[in-house]
């Protein structure tokens, strides 16, 4: 007969990931931790946030116009830089662009 042992172990962390899973997202707005970063409304203008970036889909990157893939890797589609980080999307290159 098989040794019910193992079950144990696998509900009891089952379980903790479920706990996880719902009450983080209240701790961290209880504690005013934010999962994105926000941008304000002075950040969009022409200075800030509001260069059109093109948005890989599959590997949740965005490149700015001076890429060699701006454009080109699919699936994807233009977007305004501020909105793709807010959407989670993240800089190809490390840095935001100029």
């Amino acid at each position: 007969m098989a040794s019910r042992s193992g079950v144990v172990p696998v509900g009891i962390v089952v379980l903790l990931l479920v706990a996880l899973a719902v009450f983080a997202p209240i701790l961290a707005r209880r504690q005013g931790i934010t999962w994105l970063p926000t941008l304000s409304a002075t950040q969009e203008g022409p200075q800030g946030m509001a260069h059109r970036v093109w948005v890989n889909r599959r590997s949740g990157f965005y490149f700015c116009h001076h890429s060699k893939f701006y454009g080109k890797i699919r699936p994807g589609f233009y977007l305004r830089q501020g909105s793709a980080l807010q959407r989670g999307y993240r800089p190809a290159e490390g840095d935001l662009c100029p």
